[in-house]
């Protein structure tokens, strides 16, 4: 079965998971252009996709910001009184994600990209709810040098609690590794994650990851060392300090919000052009 919308035209695939694919789809009558995310949902799963994906849509419909990706309709498709998939339309984001392989930017330009994730997230977090599943491949840099926030589909109330563990192993804080309640703190070590698989190549190193099970939540979620500066030769001490205070493995000991990390982002800003004017050089290209 593949999409059909009567008020839209396909214009090309953009991507496949394992029970969706995401188009580029154009309305007929105004000409714009969204992005389609089609799933297939089978009787036995119908329930669990139907609700993630209104989640999703209360979620995106309750954002307003420029980094925030707009989610603008859920539709249903049926046959003979059964749901056979459903459609999400969203706002058409062109661009590169941050996990592409050629996604080199200098240093100040990637903590600036990292500044106006940050501000997005402070609007969702005032909104009430938590990401929960930030990643290189959910941050989009568009071709006019913005920087998208997309994928909601993990996404959580503010101090909520998760039946189900969800979200991506190598980027997940232990707090929703253990099924506990989730707050703005949890997206401050995913963004942390993220950067650090930007500058370092590998993730943050957990008991999650490092056995890579679900099935022992003794262990699930907590760091097995504290990072020791420098994290590497080729990164700033500041870059280092920034990463290492949104990742620690207890909350409370993180940087408390993105206000916090948008602070702390100036500050090693700030530094790191002063250097640069020491040393009279330009800013160095991240690693990955």
């Amino acid at each position: 079965m593949s999409l059909y919308l009567a008020d839209y035209r396909v214009i090309e695939k953009l991507g496949t998971g394992a029970n969706s694919d995401i188009y580029c789809v154009e309305h007929l009558e105004t000409g714009e252009l969204r992005a389609a995310k089609y799933v297939r949902i089978n009787e036995e799963d119908e329930k669990k996709f139907l609700e993630q994906l209104r989640a999703e849509q209360a979620t995106g419909q309750s954002l307003d910001h420029p980094v925030l990706r707009k989610i603008y309709d859920l539709r249903q498709i049926r046959k003979r009184l059964r749901i056979q998939a459903a459609v999400l339309l969203m706002e058409y984001v062109d661009g590169v994600p941050m996990s592409h392989s050629e996604f080199r930017p200098e240093l100040p330009r990637l903590l600036g990209y990292f500044r106006l994730v940050a501000e997005g997230l402070q609007v969702m977090h005032h909104s009430g709810y938590v990401h929960a599943d930030l990643k290189p491949g959910n941050m989009i840099v568009t071709r006019d040098d913005r920087v998208k926030l997309i994928d909601y589909g993990q996404s959580s109330a503010m101090m909520h609690a998760k039946e189900r563990i969800q979200g991506t192993m190598d980027y997940m804080a232990p707090e929703q590794a253990r099924r506990s309640v989730l707050d703005q703190r949890t997206d401050v070590f995913g963004l942390g994650a993220t950067l650090f698989k930007l500058l370092t190549g590998r993730a943050v190193t957990t008991e999650m990851n490092k056995v890579a099970s679900l099935h022992m939540p003794s262990r699930i979620g907590r760091r097995l060392s504290e990072l020791k500066r420098p994290i590497s030769d080729d990164i700033p001490t500041c870059v280092a300090r920034l990463m290492e205070d949104c990742i620690k493995s207890e909350p409370v000991e993180r940087l408390a919000d993105m206000r916090a990390v948008i602070n702390r982002i100036d500050l090693t800003l700030t530094i790191l052009d002063h250097q640069r004017q020491q040393h009279g050089g330009t800013g160095s290209a991240h690693t990955g």
